[in-house]
């Protein structure tokens, strides 16, 4: 009988079964299906394709070299970026692209030593176009496959052959000067473009981020040559702002000072009866400050005011019926301001040439608050919390044959109040044209204007017959 050695077997079967293994996957490899492809990422769509994973089987879902280039049909985005004031080309520049409104990103890609790049991305009819360069002030165009970019490129080469023109960055140096116990910690500077000094081939501005001031004087970059507001704020509270001027390329300082602060204890009094809520707005006219302050249930509210000057109080109802009242007031020291509002009831009717009641007529008064109203059977109305001031009638339709003239009243407490409309006569208009003094006059219709005493003129109503109008 022959013995084998236990631990010679074992060898040999792993030997055996490597060799099997190794042989069955060089023959089975060629007659295996593909992996499948995934979408890509923005980094694939570049052909940049990213390393595979090495271990498990999420190379099955990361796909091969290969499946890296996108599916389906194309665009092509190609072109140069340049810088405008001297026609050099940028390099190291980034294109990004995304769909029409932004919110997608379609493909990226840098420009090489000669400002130019190239990129594809899916099949887009539509997209946005944003470049960035270190140094430059970003830009953002819109591409259409139909007409040529807007706010972009001027060019004769096809639609996807871009030549887009950035300038340099202009620079605002923000620094805040106030009492320590006036500077708030949590400060943010914000520019806004007023009005741009650069041409619009230079495509649209994209808005400059929000900075912290974590700095004694803060630089704000990245903006375009023009007009800027420039606001500093914390929190809701916007505790300065003030409109300045830079040119292309440019660096200029900007100082913000701010304090004393100054504690404001409010009270607002409808009738001289406290209101029930409702938000108070600062504003003040030399620092452009502004807040909003929530009121209580007893009609009071408190404000810490960033600085002295000519301040503005607005408070506005909690019910969002157009009710409110403003206060403007100079404040140096800590004070107490008070809001009030006087209103009144309008008892009104509406009656006609000859004293009838005008039923179910619809008509507006405008003053410091517009009311609408609809009058009833007898021709009355009644409007209750009407703010003091003067008032005008409004009707947007009149009823046949009548006039409304321009009329004014004053409100100053409870009162009655009665508008009447004018009669009408008809007036007869007949009016022949003729294009040359050989031709038959011809009839024909054309408006008819009243001029009143103050010099304007208001149309003639026409009846149902062309030539015949009413006149008051």
């Amino acid at each position: 009988m022959i013995s084998i050695d236990k631990r010679l077997l074992a060898v040999v079967l792993v030997v055996v079964g490597g060799l099997a293994i190794f042989v069955g996957r060089f023959i089975l490899d060629d007659n295996e299906s593909p992996l499948p492809k995934f979408p890509l990422s923005q980094e694939g769509q570049q052909g940049s394709p990213s390393n595979p994973k090495a271990s498990g089987s999420s190379d099955l879902y990361t796909g091969s070299t290969d499946s890296k280039v996108p599916d389906g049909p194309q665009t092509r985005f190609a072109g140069q970026v340049i810088d405008v004031t001297t026609g050099l080309p940028v390099p190291e520049a980034t294109v990004a692209l995304r769909n029409y409104k932004g919110s997608i990103p379609l493909g990226h890609s840098r420009t090489r030593s000669g400002g130019y790049f190239n990129v594809e991305v899916p099949e887009v009819n539509r997209a946005s176009v944003t470049v960035r360069a270190e140094g430059y002030a970003p830009a953002r165009w819109l591409w259409d496959s139909e007409s040529s970019m807007s706010g972009g490129s001027n060019t004769n080469n096809p639609s996807e052959e871009l030549l887009l023109a950035i300038a340099p960055e202009s620079v605002i140096w923000v620094s805040v000067e106030a009492p320590p116990s006036d500077l708030p910690t949590d400060i943010l500077v914000e520019s806004r473009l007023l009005e741009a000094r650069t041409s619009n081939e230079m495509g649209a501005t994209v808005p400059v981020p929000p900075v912290s001031m974590s700095e004694r004087a803060q630089r704000l970059g990245g903006l375009i040559a023009g007009r800027h507001s420039v606001s500093i704020r914390s929190g809701s509270k916007v505790l300065a702002r003030r409109e300045i001027e830079i040119g292309e390329g440019e660096e200029r300082d900007l100082v913000f000072r701010l304090g004393p602060s100054i504690r404001v204890s409010g009270l607002v009094l409808r009738n001289e009866i406290a209101v029930e809520g409702g938000t108070v707005q600062t504003w003040c006219r030399e620092t452009q400050a502004s807040a909003t302050i929530p009121v209580d249930f007893n009609g009071q509210f408190e404000a810490l005011l960033p600085s002295p000057g000519l301040w503005r109080f607005i408070w506005t109802s909690s019910l969002g019926n157009g009710e409110g009242t403003t206060l403007e007031q100079n404040l140096q020291t800590d004070s107490e301001v008070v809001l009030s509002l006087n209103t009144g009831r309008i008892d009104g009717r509406v009656v006609g040439p000859r004293g009838e009641s005008v039923v179910g007529l619809q008509g507006s008064l405008f003053g410091p608050r517009p009311f609408s109203f609809t009058t009833d059977e007898d021709g009355r109305f009644l409007l209750d919390d009407v703010p003091y001031g003067t008032y005008k009638w409004v009707f947007l339709q009149l009823p046949e044959r009548v006039f409304a003239q321009s009329r004014n009243f004053e409100v100053s407490g409870d009162q009655y109040e009665e508008f009447q409309f004018s009669g009408a006569t008809e007036l007869n208009v007949t009016v022949f044209r003729a294009e040359s003094e050989y031709i038959q006059p011809k009839l024909t219709t054309v408006p008819v204007y009243l001029l009143d005493e103050s010099g304007s003129l208001s149309p003639l109503k026409r009846t149902d017959q062309p030539e015949q109008f009413l006149w008051p």
